[in-house]
């Protein structure tokens, strides 16, 4: 049964589970094994976001309809061996069925390209180029033309 109170029961739970990544956040700013990634901090709270952001379960983890749903958002819609696939290669065995969020940060920053890492990647370069055009739309040339 649903909570009649949703809205600030909601944002209770999301501030809580905000504080519990910040905490996780924390230890890998200080893990010796990543002193060497650029700009830690900053990519630490966009991945913060991002998991956030598709943690439907609100439960601390993403499970496969929150990922389904991640990758639907972002145009691939796959089917759910495909979905267990990624979710096996991010946590590293089939038995587990949610990606924690250690399990997301040692995706994201870890040397092994898992596939939804590149996709996530590859998502951040696209809004990254949509954001640089600002301004008027320049003056189109016969070059432009197909």
């Amino acid at each position: 049964m649903d909570c009649a109170q949703g809205g600030k029961a909601f944002g209770l739970l999301k501030s809580q589970q905000e504080e519990k990544l910040n905490g996780i956040n924390e230890a890998f700013l200080t893990d010796p094994k990543y002193e060497g990634e650029e700009d830690l901090a900053s990519k630490l709270e966009m991945f913060k976001k991002k998991y956030m952001e598709f943690d439907l379960n609100d439960k601390g983890e993403i499970d496969i309809m929150g990922l389904k749903r991640m990758l639907e958002k972002l145009g691939l819609a796959k089917t759910h061996l495909e979905l267990k696939k990624m979710m096996a290669e991010v946590v590293g065995s089939s038995s587990k069925d949610t990606i924690s969020y250690n399990d997301f940060l040692n995706m994201m920053l870890g040397k092994r390209n898992a596939i939804l890492k590149l996709i996530l990647m590859f998502e951040g370069m696209a809004k990254e180029e949509e954001q640089k055009e600002v301004g008027p739309p320049r003056r189109k040339t016969f070059s432009d033309l197909p």
